[in-house]
């Protein structure tokens, strides 16, 4: 899951979450074997954006999850991608940070 660097960080663990459980219903999602691993990375809103339309022209399945409510209504908040293996995924998404939780977010 990739999710914007810029949001408060209960915001992010939501978009997170919300991002998780759609990518998990995308096609191909079944056939991951076990043990699948989750992450967390961080991006810029932009980034999270172009991402997801160089995934989808790779034909890696993801969901950019876009918030309904205010007050980021519509707004681009985080990335979902459908298990796969590490290898295939890696070479886009290798120079994300981890996402971290900030004091200030708190």
């Amino acid at each position: 899951m990739i999710v914007r660097d810029d949001v408060p960080l209960g915001v992010a663990l939501a978009q997170t979450i919300h991002a998780a459980g759609q990518s998990a219903q995308l096609p191909g999602a079944a056939a991951a074997e076990p043990p699948t691993t989750a992450v967390a990375l961080a991006a810029p809103v932009a980034e999270l954006v172009a991402l997801a339309r160089t995934l989808d022209a790779a034909g890696i399945a993801c969901v950019l999850i876009r918030e309904p409510d205010e007050p980021w209504r519509d707004a681009p908040m985080a990335l979902g991608v459908v298990p796969a293996p590490r290898a295939l995924v890696r070479r886009f998404v290798a120079h994300l940070p981890l996402m971290r939780g900030k004091a200030d977010h708190v």
